[in-house]
């Protein structure tokens, strides 16, 4: 099964990597798998950028099997050598103090920032849990996370950014 890219035809498909719509004619990948509901394939849509971050090894056998496309190298380089870079799916203020941080087990007190998770389990992201800003180097193996959370459209404006690259570096 080999994996496209490809000029959106329309601005319908959203990316499966971070939610946001893909638009007419931004190059597009498609990760072909197995439809899990009826018989043939079924294509998953991404932005470069996302599938690069999110779903390294779809773009390594892309780029294996002929792809010619550039990619953010360190990037892919990141998101392979750190798998659970792969997990992150977003950041945002507890809205409670009930949630547990999955590195560290303590509660992530409300209206801090936290790092929102989620696992790839059959074609889908599936939320998986936080972590505290602090437990990102020891969960992920390293704190260079802005550049994913600034591909994913995590981080709302430049204040929060610049609140965010402090509490990561402070790890």
């Amino acid at each position: 099964m080999s994996h496209v890219l490809e000029p959106a035809s329309s601005g319908r498909a959203k990316c499966r990597g971070c939610g946001r719509p893909i638009e007419k004619g931004e190059l597009r990948f498609g990760e072909r798998m197995p439809n899990l509901y009826g018989e043939g394939d079924m294509t998953l849509w991404f932005h470069l950028a996302c599938a690069t971050w999110r779903r390294p090894e779809a773009v390594t056998e892309f780029l294996e099997e002929g792809g010619d496309v550039e990619v953010d190298r360190s990037a892919l380089q990141a998101a392979t050598e750190h798998h659970r870079l792969q997990r992150i799916a977003g950041v945002e203020r507890a809205s409670s103090g009930r949630a547990r941080c999955r590195h560290c087990r303590e509660t992530i007190d409300k209206d801090t920032w936290r790092i929102r998770l989620a696992f790839y389990e059959e074609g889908t992201f599936n939320p998986s849990g936080f972590i505290h800003m602090a437990c990102a180097q020891g969960y992920v193996g390293t704190a260079e996370l802005m550049p994913l959370l600034e591909t994913l459209g995590a981080v709302p404006d430049n204040a929060d950014k610049t609140e965010i690259a402090a509490l990561l570096h402070r790890c």
